[in-house]
């Protein structure tokens, strides 16, 4: 028993576990692997941006030109308008803060000179595990969180298996933290790390919190293809703002053929995920893509010493040089790496307001698994809202806990979960885990990819009901042995991975234009006029249900108007200044 229970053993759990510590709350910590070494932060770049003023008053070389208020228009501009305006505020407040105690702590880092702290994701777990391990914080690794707990509309704790030891546990909090990442595993080719399956996304929505902007998936557009041995990375994209080419299957760099403008936003801007992703799918779609299915990056036609100045002026690249060494050589030598969008990010999640609170009492979300902060499309960074929203939930939980008593569980509620997490033990023959979760992966990659339209995503729909409906129920775990069970946890994660892209699937094909990272080809316009507005997805009468809300506003009034994919990037820089 515990008053705080924090799910999610990287970042923003880290984050939230110190604070609901700190603010005086008995505080567990939960991860279904190794605490700083199981989840994205451990693999991100890593920056963590704040506002130029802000900056300088913590101590770096800011910007006294930039401010918080501009900070935080950008956001929303770069957002398309979608975010929720009171999360914004939150992270544009706490930024500072947050940087500074990090750097305070040790952390090491680069200063970018305009809005950015360079560091690694190693490094900024090392930290915050640090910090953890200094505190009276219990730790519980891996042990893997199925379902949360309710009495009424309030959660009392969560239920999981205990991976080492195949057998469940039981444990009960006042308030629960959830910090478990995106669903990235959703799609087949991805960035992101093993794990990221929706596990807890689903087991807030099946308790009854709400899911928002699920459609929103932000794709990096230059992970490698090729070679297989760095499948998935990202490291491409890190270097795409610095020199190199974007290539079709002759050699042509495709990215030229658009208007001026849109090369330069592309190319020196992190709106290349955005803008990138849509061309090289272009190309693919129109026959000009590599055998992989991707399109090309190559350095041949850039200067050894261009790419040598270059090199000076990057932050990371000693770091990158060091890791990436013989991929480097291959491209210094004229060589190309296939490339495609990669599952990357999502401003998709569980549904909170500015404290971190979800639609259900004792329930907080902290970092990706929420949604509503970057709206459709996040420029600025992850790491600071991991930083950020883990210290607002973690102090939130334990504001909560102090004044709620702890609750036993509903011992008939116990009784179905665990039913229903064993029952494919009971069946000799029927489908393998393994095979549905390539299936669910096969539809989101089909449909739910960079580019969609109304009759493929209606088609993930019927899909993802039919095998929820008739393959589900047939599921059979052949390797008896329940201590780490692979198939045991294949199996839980199809039935998380069923939650999120059926949320994903109905999400996009009720929002009928293309906004942000949501691109549509039968609805190719923003429409400001009927869609600036979040899709929410909850359970009632145990059905999934879509309504469309209003945006949380607080200081900034929405925009009005339609307009092209082209345009919109167009009015969006010209509205920062650009």
């Amino acid at each position: 028993m515990t008053d705080v229970l924090v799910v999610g053993g990287e970042g923003a759990g880290l984050r939230a576990a110190i604070e609901a510590s700190d603010k005086g709350a008995r505080t567990t910590l939960v991860s279904k692997g190794r605490i700083g070494k199981s989840g994205a932060t451990m693999l991100a770049g890593a920056d963590i941006t704040l506002d130029g003023k802000s900056a300088s008053k913590i101590g770096l070389p800011g910007n006294e030109n930039d401010s918080p208020e501009k900070f935080f228009r950008d956001i929303l501009i770069q957002g398309y308008h979608l975010n929720n305006q009171k999360l914004v505020e939150a992270y544009v407040r706490d930024a500072s803060a947050r940087t500074k105690e990090m750097i305070d702590w040790g952390m090491k880092y680069v200063w970018d000179g305009k809005r950015a702290v360079i560091s690694q994701g190693i490094e900024i777990d090392r930290v915050l595990v640090d910090q953890v391990r200094k505190r009276p914080i219990t730790v519980m690794e891996d042990v893997y969180i199925t379902n949360l707990l309710t009495q009424g509309n309030t959660v009392v704790g969560a239920f999981g298996l205990d991976i080492k030891h195949g057998v469940f546990v039981v444990l009960r909090s006042k308030a629960v933290v959830i910090a478990t990442g995106g669903w990235q595993r959703a799609y087949s080719f991805t960035s992101a790390p093993e794990g990221l399956t929706g596990d807890l996304h689903a087991a807030a929505f099946r308790a009854g919190a709400d899911l928002v902007n699920m459609e929103m998936v932000t794709f990096c557009p230059n992970a490698i293809l090729w070679p297989p041995a760095f499948r998935g990375d990202i490291f491409p994209y890190l270097l795409v703002e610095m020199f190199g080419d974007m290539l079709d299957k002759h050699g042509q760099p495709y990215l030229r053929e658009y208007d001026q403008r849109i090369f330069k936003i592309a190319t020196t801007t992190e709106w290349n995920k955005l803008i990138f992703c849509i061309a090289s799918t272009r190309v693919v779609k129109s026959g000009n893509g590599s055998p992989g299915g991707g399109t090309y990056y190559s350095i041949k036609a850039v200067p050894s010493n261009i790419i040598e100045e270059g090199e000076k002026l990057f932050p990371g690249w000693k770091w990158l040089k060091t890791n990436y060494s013989d991929l480097i050589k291959w491209l210094r030598e004229g060589n190309a790496v296939e490339v495609a969008p990669a599952a990357h990010y999502m401003e998709s999640g569980i549904r909170v307001n500015e404290f971190a609170a979800t639609t259900l009492k004792g329930l907080y979300a902290a970092g990706e698994c929420s949604g509503g902060l970057f709206g459709a499309n996040r420029v600025a960074s992850a790491i600071t809202q991991i930083l950020v929203q883990g210290g607002i939930a973690g102090a939130s939980a334990a504001e909560h806990a102090k004044k709620t008593s702890l609750e036993e569980p509903d011992q008939e509620q116990l009784r179905v979960i665990e039913a229903r997490l064993v029952e494919p033990f009971e069946r000799k023959t029927g489908v393998r885990p393994f095979e549905l979760k390539r299936k669910i992966q096969r539809i989101a990659d089909n449909h739910l990819w960079v580019i969609r339209d109304g009759a493929g995503l209606k088609q993930a729909v019927d899909e993802l009901e039919s095998i929820a409906r008739n393959d589900l129920p047939r599921v059979a775990i052949q390797a008896q042995p329940r201590t780490y069970s692979k198939e045991w946890i294949d199996f839980m994660q199809v039935r998380s991975l069923l939650v999120v892209l059926e949320a994903s699937a109905r999400s996009a094909l009720m929002r009928k234009e293309s906004r942000g990272v949501h691109y549509r080809s039968d609805y190719p316009e923003t429409d400001n006029n009927h869609w600036l507005r979040e899709i929410v997805v909850r359970q009632v009468g145990g059905r999934m249900t879509l309504k469309p809300s209003p945006v949380v506003v607080t200081k900034t009034r929405l925009p009005r108007g339609k307009f092209g994919f082209e345009e919109g990037i167009l009015n969006a820089v010209k509205a920062l200044g650009g």
